[in-house]
C-alpha cells in the first residue's frame, strides 16, 4: 500500500474522534512549549515511554512475537510517522490526548474475543 493510501484509510476511523484528536494536537503544543501543569507533563513522558518500548509501537510491531500472535500476521508500514499498530494514531497525539485511553481499546472494540490489556488509561488530572 502507498504512504498517501496509507494515511487515507485512517480517515474513516479518525471522522468520529476527532476531538480527541483535536486535544491531542493542541495538548501536543502545550507540552513542546511547557506551558501544561507539570503532572500533565509526567502523564505524558509516561504514556510515551510505554509506547516507546510497547510491541504494538510500529517499529517494534515490524518484529514483535506479540504483534503476530495477537494478528496473525506480520505488521508493515510506509508511514514515517510513530505510530500504534494497533488503533493507527500517531504516538505523540494519541500520547497527549489526555481523556483517551491506549490505542489497544481500539483493537478491544473491534476483537471482543481477543481483547489485551491497555498499557495506560484515560487521565484524571489531579487538583
Amino acid at each position: 500500500m502507498s504512504r498517501l493510501l496509507e494515511y487515507l484509510s485512517l480517515v474513516p476511523k479518525g471522522i468520529p474522534n476527532v476531538v480527541a484528536i483535536v486535544e491531542g494536537i493542541i495538548t501536543d503544543i502545550e507540552f513542546k512549549y511547557k506551558v501544561l501543569s507539570e503532572d500533565s507533563r509526567n502523564e505524558i513522558i509516561r504514556r510515551r515511554l510505554i509506547c516507546f518500548w510497547c510491541p504494538f509501537n510500529n517499529t517494534n510491531a515490524e518484529s514483535s512475537n506479540e504483534h503476530f500472535e495477537l494478528t496473525k500476521e506480520h505488521y508493515s508500514t510506509c508511514r514515517c510517522d510513530k505510530h500504534c499498530s494497533l488503533c493507527g494514531c500517531p504516538i505523540d497525539i494519541r500520547t497527549a490526548s489526555l481523556s483517551s485511553n491506549c490505542g489497544a481499546e481500539s483493537w478491544n472494540d473491534q476483537n471482543p474475543h481477543n481483547k489485551i490489556e491497555l498499557k495506560w488509561k484515560k487521565y484524571v488530572q489531579k487538583i
